[in-house]
């Protein structure tokens, strides 16, 4: 994975250092790339879309490069604290929100190899049958061209790649029958056991939220140990 990372421990004023490496054809190990070299595709942003789709066209065959800004975050800069996991978020100058009660609000990016996937808490939730049909079920904005069908077969996909903890028969609720996923739901904590509770006194039914991490041993990665640190990389 390529990225164009500044140096460890310095500010993000400071001149970037420029890595440059490509995924291997048929492979998942980076590898320098050389100035001028030709490569099949090259993607900008090396997020969760980008890096899972440099990932399949490299077991392709195919010789690609990752830009990215920012560092290439190792495990150990990942730790517990609300402080320190401001470095790996990218916040401009706060905009204005308007309203009865305006106030600041800095928007949150992934800064570094990673994108938005380095805080995005590990969500996995689907777009709903109706979301194709905006126009025709709520005469707003414009209907897809395509359905919830035609992309189904790749969201279950992308469960079974990443790892997603969830339980699909109780999202039939809002959504057709489809593969299980590939572990179970993750713990319900005291407050979610409220929210359930109180929503169901009201007729409102939930399901557990699907979400890319371990409930249980994965693909020889250990479960989640519910440290609670999921919106700055997980530790």
């Amino acid at each position: 994975m390529s990225s164009t990372a500044r140096s460890r421990g310095t500010k993000r004023s400071a001149s970037p250092i420029r890595r440059t490496s490509c995924r291997s054809r048929g492979g998942d190990m980076a590898t320098p790339v050389k100035s001028g070299e030709k490569v099949d595709a090259v993607i900008v942003g090396a997020g969760a879309s980008g890096s899972v789709f440099a990932a399949t066209l490299a077991k392709a065959g195919k010789k690609v490069v990752l830009l990215e800004t920012g560092p290439d975050w190792q495990l150990s800069d990942l730790i517990s604290s609300d402080i320190w996991g401001r470095r790996i978020k990218a916040a401009g100058a706060p905009f204005l929100l308007e309203g009865k009660n305006p106030f600041g609000y800095s928007y949150q990016s992934g800064w570094g190899v990673g994108g938005a996937a380095l805080h995005y808490f590990a969500n996995f939730p689907r777009l709903l049958p109706s979301d194709f049909k905006m126009k025709s079920e709520h005469n707003r904005g414009l209907d897809w061209p395509i359905s919830y069908q035609d992309v189904a077969r790749y969201y279950d996909k992308v469960a079974q790649d990443v790892g997603v903890s969830g339980d699909a028969k109780a999202e039939e609720i809002w959504r057709p029958a489809g593969k299980p996923y590939p572990m179970p739901p993750m713990k319900t904590f005291r407050n979610g056991e409220l929210w359930v509770k109180a929503c169901a006194e009201h007729g409102i039914r939930l399901a557990p939220a699907c979400v890319g991490m371990n409930s249980t041993e994965y693909k020889g990665r250990p479960a989640c140990i519910y440290d609670g640190w999921c919106h700055i990389g997980c530790p």
